[in-house]
């Protein structure tokens, strides 16, 4: 009885984690789109390009900053809030007044899907 419980437990859990992030495809295609938001021009998920790697990141940053941060880049560097504290301590750019990231001509549901994508990365 306890394996059958914990085994429908776990097959529940599994089902449901791709619903976690439910507009992660459509962030991946926004995040690929040369044209649109140039994401990849940039940044790739497990390799370093022009920005840094994106492997992992939703590790280090919540959903939320990283909409902020993919929405108003500059206004997310120049808050005082803990998250971007620690990204500009971590990158040793706490005394630079801007960030070298560009925010790409988007709506906030478009940067919500993209941050969908990354958290699942």
């Amino acid at each position: 009885m306890k394996k059958a419980l914990f085994a429908a437990f776990i097959a529940a859990n599994v089902a449901a984690a791709p619903l976690a992030f439910a507009d992660a495809k459509k962030g991946e295609e926004l995040f690929k789109d040369k044209g649109a938001t140039k994401c990849v021009v940039c940044h790739a998920i497990g390799k370093k390009v022009v920005g840094p790697d994106l492997a992992g990141v939703g590790k280090r940053h919540t959903h939320a900053w990283l909409v902020k941060w993919i929405s108003d880049t500059q206004g997310t560097w120049t808050s005082a809030d803990p998250e971007t504290a620690e990204l500009k301590a971590r990158v040793k750019k706490q005394d630079k007044p801007k960030s070298a990231h560009s925010t790409p001509p988007i709506s906030g549901a478009q940067a919500n899907d993209i941050a969908d994508f990354l958290m699942a990365q």
